[in-house]
């Protein structure tokens, strides 16, 4: 399969974001600075630590550009391991964080329509 087509099996459309990482799994917590790749499901942040998949943790988003910081907490596991870094799957999400991860999507996408309709559509991201 190549790369486009992957690309477009995934369920909610991908973002670069340069932000904060702090991930706490095994009682330790790593940090990861730089750019990340953030959906509404998912994080990929580049970087090492310990941790196998399968492994819980707690993820930390923090956008640094108010006063004080916003801290974006989800829960969630860890989905893949490569050599660039980890894949980290959201397995919770408040309604706060969730607020969150959908402007922070909807703000850096090339395609706002496309990631609207991706949130109408999915069954599980609907608000009552």
């Amino acid at each position: 399969m190549n790369k486009k087509t992957s690309k477009n099996k995934r369920e909610f459309s991908r973002v670069d974001l340069k932000v904060l990482a702090k991930v706490n799994a095994k009682g330790e917590e790593v940090v990861f600075i730089g750019m990340h790749n953030v959906s509404m499901k998912s994080l990929f942040v580049k970087g090492k630590a310990d941790w196998t998949v399968g492994t819980e943790c707690e993820i930390h988003l923090i956008l640094d550009g108010q006063n004080p910081p916003v801290d974006i907490k989800v829960k969630g596991r860890v989905q893949r391991i490569t050599d660039e870094g980890i894949a980290l799957m959201f397995t919770e999400v408040n309604l706060e964080a969730y607020e969150h991860l959908h402007n922070l999507v909807l703000l850096n996408t090339d395609d706002t329509e496309k990631v609207e309709e991706e949130f109408k559509n999915h069954l599980g991201l609907k608000k009552k």
